[in-house]
């Protein structure tokens, strides 16, 4: 508990908003995406989704993931859940996605989804995920701050020679892999 609280003063201190990001492409991300105040459709879906949601992820982190999809045109996606298909449901509701459960189902996937608890056990199945990605794959993380060992796995994905733009929003990490991006990290409030 003691981690959580330090670790979340450390985030606020770290973190900025839009107007601090100085990347045209997390810009437009963060503005366009991030920052969307519209309602949709597919959020009184996701509202009623959430009531049963077993998941450790939050509403508005949950209506978060399902705008991504369409921003940047998802049409596969890998979601690795153990606990319920809640994240198969929020990237669905008003999107063509086909999603998957198992990173043989496909060569490369355009979003990958998984909670970091995924990944503690051994780094190879990170290597594994990886070796799934193309340049605009889209890698999100859930539950980074949870516990030492989970942002101690994060700074190691941040640090990872594949990753080139990586996102923290305290529960949630945003890994991209833009060969024509310049390697940066932001830390920031939505």
């Amino acid at each position: 508990m003691l981690f959580r609280i330090k670790s979340f003063l450390n985030f606020l201190i770290r973190s900025t908003n839009q107007h601090r990001v100085h990347s045209p492409f997390v810009y437009t991300l963060v503005t366009l995406c991030f920052y969307d105040r519209k309602k949709r459709a597919s959020y009184v879906s996701i509202q009623s989704a959430y009531k049963n949601n077993t998941s450790d992820i939050s509403y508005k982190h949950a209506k978060l993931i399902n705008r991504i999809v369409p921003y940047f045109n998802i049409e596969n996606a890998l979601i690795i859940e153990t606990k319920s298909n809640f994240i198969h449901r929020i990237i669905s509701f008003e999107n063509s996605v086909k999603t998957y459960n198992a990173p043989e189902s496909m060569g490369e996937f355009d979003l990958i989804y998984t909670d970091i608890n995924n990944c503690k056990s051994d780094f190879k199945f990170v290597e594994l995920l990886f070796s799934k990605i193309h340049n605009e794959t889209i890698f999100i993380i859930n539950s980074i701050h949870k516990s030492k060992e989970n942002f101690d796995l994060w700074t190691q994905l941040v640090a990872h020679q594949k990753t080139t733009v990586t996102i923290e929003m305290y529960n949630l990490g945003f890994v991209f892999f833009r060969k024509e991006q310049v390697k940066e990290e932001f830390t920031l409030r939505v």
